[in-house]
């Protein structure tokens, strides 16, 4: 399987997404915003790290993943950098500054979610991932590990509930590559900040994996590639290819916005209808509000009444009522 090489060529971009699983799509990003960008997020990172409350993952003890201790809780210490976190992630970006905001304009990117994501999608998650120096490489994994797989109409197969990151239904007898898979249901976007290459941790990615219907095994491994690209490439993949992060063996940060679409029937991985704060709704237009949830999917996302557009921040349900008394006049 070949590996897509970075191009300007929208025909071509859609034709290695297709075939491939991904695509990546120069000057995506104009160099003032990528250097914009890079500056906003250094600075919030360090703020997060002087406060103590900086996400870490990319050690070797410490990989994204391991939220729960061997009891099934929350791990108290979980990624940070004294459980052996190396890795920074920021979260929603979507607050940190109006300089974030500029990826949902890259016309040549959200051509590629349009044509296969289709009309209607919202935004799953806006972050960014510093992999530095030291930084492991993640295990292969998809983004769209949630997707109940196609089984037999006569089998039993695990309840939706039970799935979890390191628990899948699988129909052994379906055989490899199965039959039929699940369709894509969501696309990332990785937003180079900097220069990929290989030593500096770019992200690695198996071609074709999309098709295989499978989570992520051992042969993945031997099959990965990283792609290199400047800064102000975007990496757009389908959710279903088997990627991660590659170990940064450099002595530079590698910086990169991640950003997650996921068609409307979907939960999201950040809550940004509930976590966007209010001034940032307030001054979007109507497209990014529905990115960030506040449009009414076909019923779906409303507080009370179905028959809305939009709904709005902090927008509460009547809540319990009674009726009031009618009051008569001395003329009844």
């Amino acid at each position: 399987m070949r590996s897509p090489q970075s191009t300007r060529d929208l025909c071509q971009a859609e034709k290695d997404f297709r075939d491939c699983g991904f695509c990546l799509i120069q000057d995506a990003l104009p160099t003032e915003q990528v250097a914009a960008m890079r500056e906003r997020l250094v600075e919030q990172a360090a703020a997060e790290t002087s406060l103590g409350v900086d996400f870490r993952d990319g050690g070797p003890e410490q990989n994204w993943g391991a939220f729960r201790d061997e009891k099934g809780g929350i791990r108290s210490e979980a990624f940070t950098a004294k459980a052996g976190g190396t890795n920074q992630r920021v979260w929603m970006l979507i607050n940190k500054g109006k300089v974030f905001h500029q990826i949902f304009k890259s016309t040549a990117v959200r051509s590629i979610v349009d044509r296969f994501l289709g009309e209607e999608y919202i935004l799953s998650s806006c972050g960014a991932n510093i992999a530095k120096p030291g930084g492991v490489a993640m295990p292969l994994h998809t983004d769209q590990w949630w997707m109940p797989a196609p089984t037999r109409i006569d089998r039993d197969p695990l309840p939706i509930g039970s799935m979890g990151r390191d628990r899948f239904d699988v129909d052994e007898t379906l055989g490899d590559p199965p039959p039929f898979i699940a369709p894509m249901a969501a696309i990332n976007v990785i937003w180079m900040l900097v220069d990929f290459t290989a030593e500096i941790g770019a992200t690695r990615l198996v071609p074709g994996s999309h098709l295989r219907g499978r989570q992520p095994d051992n042969s993945g491994e031997t099959k990965a590639v990283q792609p290199e690209a400047p800064a102000g490439t975007a990496l757009v993949l389908d959710a279903r290819t088997w990627h991660g992060t590659g170990a940064n063996t450099s002595d530079r940060d590698r910086l990169a916005i991640l950003s997650t679409f996921c068609g409307p029937q979907f939960r999201a991985q950040e809550n940004l209808t509930l976590g966007t704060h209010e001034d940032v709704v307030h001054a979007a237009a109507d497209a990014p509000r529905a990115l960030l949830g506040f449009k009414v999917w076909n019923a779906y996302g409303r507080i009370e009444s179905p028959a809305v557009e939009f709904i709005s921040p902090g927008e509460r349900s009547l809540g319990e009522l009674k009726p009031v008394p009618s009051i008569r006049s001395d003329a009844d």
